[in-house]
């Protein structure tokens, strides 16, 4: 690995720079920037002395992929290579703003135009002060804020440190990820001296990872409030790291019980989550339902189960369901948001929009091939659900849930499907994958119910016309279920020749990916497809 000295800014160019920023503002927007040559034609030749640091390798930093200012701090967490690539930097050194302007202008432009891209284009003052902010700092409390290299090194210094005193808790990459995700930690970090203190710093450290996951920066403003006043009005070598812990433990227990420190619900302590199981009548909510019940792999059981009818499953749902409820002594509540087939064959979604809201393969009236809108989970399933359970819990409709209210989802998502898994999109809502958290596969889950209820099938949640069938589940409703099937190829006709379902489509649709009528298709014949009941939303369908 090669290695070479690292320079400095002179005074005179830092001074000169920071006089002509405005002037020179264009090239704080050019990647390839030479700011030598701007230096040179200003009559600075001159402008760079060497310093005691080392470089190990090269300064070099990946820009964030993103243009969104909200995500462009993910960037931060190359900070440990950074930091191990400036050998004899030390904390008086990187006070210093000549070695950042330096680094910030020879080594780090383009990255820092993408770090920190400027939202004041055309605001003159505004334009330099961010030049000045990021590239030019001056003020050496601020260097750990905003300079660009600055920030950088001090970012990964202090999380070094605090990994050092943890005894090994965590490593200094994890906690340069918190204050990547959390950057008002790293701030409220270096803004209070008693945090400063290595042994302090890294039992907030280890909390903010553990205890105090979720916490917000008032909520970490609070715990630095706490530990300020009981430890920082004593010698600090006095107190020895257990006293620290449970002190940071006694201050994390109570901020983490106040709802508007943890904006996050489901880290909330204090308020037991009103436990839901989305019960799909399939074999993977079937089966998880029927663990909760018995207790099996230490499964509590939920408060209620919730089934959302589209009105549209096969008979032999309907029957398992029936024989399910039997099986479980917690309630299960059956919701609709009306009939879904009907709703298709009336060209309307349940709120009576002009719509059709399953997910069918469309030929273009171009002769493109295309897919609608799938708004079918989001319509029959999410939405009943949802209102069932503000009603349940006393939540007006249309009102943000209270901080205290907080629901925890149920969802039979195997482990071998655990690319389906996605967060609730509501706040008071978490969703939570019990089966993936046993590491059960639908395999094992068929296995575990054969072994319990010999001589009984589990069936496939579906809609007797989802389009999301593959053609083994379509062979086996057309030979199993030939009423079922029939019904699927009225409804598949009635696309193409009722007015009112064929208006609400740009082309002609079909409800098989072969885009024909599906009474004609020899599923044995076709190729079949992937499972795209995978990439179903919310994960509430075919489970």
């Amino acid at each position: 690995m090669s290695e070479h000295v690292l320079y400095a800014l002179t005074p005179n160019a830092l001074r000169w720079l920071n006089s002509r920023a405005l002037a020179n503002k264009s090239m704080y927007a050019d990647p390839d920037a030479d700011f030598a040559k701007l230096l040179e034609r200003g009559g600075i030749s001159d402008y760079r002395r060497p310093t005691k640091v080392k470089i190990r390798g090269r300064i070099e930093l990946k820009p964030p992929d993103t243009d969104d200012p909200k995500k462009t701090h993910v960037a931060d967490r190359q900070a440990v290579e950074f930091y191990k690539c400036l050998e004899g930097m030390t904390p008086r050194l990187a006070a210093g703003p000549e070695i950042w302007a330096y680094v910030n202008h020879f080594h780090l432009h383009e990255y820092g135009m993408r770090r920190w891209p400027s939202r004041h284009k055309k605001d003159d003052d505004a334009l330099e002060t961010h030049i000045r902010t990021h590239w030019l700092t001056s003020r050496n409390q601020k260097m750990y804020e905003s300079s660009i290299s600055g920030r950088t090194w001090w970012l990964a210094h202090v999380a070094t440190k605090a990994a050092e005193a943890s005894c090994g808790a965590f490593s200094a990459e994890q906690a340069v990820g918190l204050f990547a995700d959390q950057p008002e930690h790293y701030h409220r970090s270096m803004q209070y001296e008693v945090l400063r203190n290595p042994m302090i710093l890294a039992e907030c450290v280890r909390s903010l990872l553990t205890d105090s996951r979720g916490i917000n920066r008032d909520g970490y403003i609070e715990m630095a409030r706490e530990i300020n006043r009981e430890a920082g009005a004593r010698l600090l070598d006095s107190v020895r790291q257990p006293e620290i812990r449970g002190l940071v433990g006694r201050s994390s227990d109570r901020l983490m019980r106040m709802p508007e420190f943890v904006p996050d619900r489901k880290y909330l302590k204090g308020v037991r989550p009103y436990r839901v199981l989305s019960l799909g009548a399939g074999t993977q909510s079937t089966v998880m339902a029927l663990m909760a019940e018995t207790g099996w792999g230490g499964l509590e059981k939920p408060d209620i189960a919730i089934f959302a009818d589209t009105k549209w499953e096969p008979p032999h749902v309907y029957e398992h369901l029936d024989w399910l409820e039997k099986q479980l002594s917690y309630e299960v509540i059956r919701v609709s948001a009306g009939n879904i087939r009907e709703n298709v064959l009336a060209g309307v979604t349940p709120d009576g929009n002009r719509f059709l809201d399953m997910p069918v393969f469309i030929v273009n009236k171009d002769g493109t091939k295309s897919v609608a809108a799938r708004q079918c989970t989001n319509h029959y399933k999410i939405t009943p659900i949802h209102k069932k359970l503000r009603e349940i819990l006393n939540l007006e409709p249309g009102r943000r849930a209270p901080k205290d209210v907080q629901v925890e989802m149920w969802m039979g998502i195997s482990f071998d499907e655990a690319h389906r898994m996605k967060p609730s999109r509501d706040e008071w809502i978490t969703n939570r994958f019990p089966l993936i958290e046993m590491e059960l596969t639908r395999a094992q889950l068929y296995d575990w119910f054969a072994r319990r209820y010999p001589g009984r099938n589990l069936p496939r949640s579906a809609c007797v016309g989802c389009p999301y069938h593959t053609n083994m589940e379509w062979k086996w409703l057309k030979e199993n279920d030939p009423k079922s099937f029939n019904d699927a190829v009225f409804v598949d006709r009635a696309m193409r020749e009722i007015p009112q379902v064929r208006g609400t489509l740009r082309g002609t649709g079909y409800l098989h990916r072969e885009r024909q009528s599906l009474d004609g298709i020899d599923f044995d014949a076709v190729q079949d497809y992937d499972d795209f009941m995978a990439s179903e939303c919310e994960g509430m369908c075919g489970v």
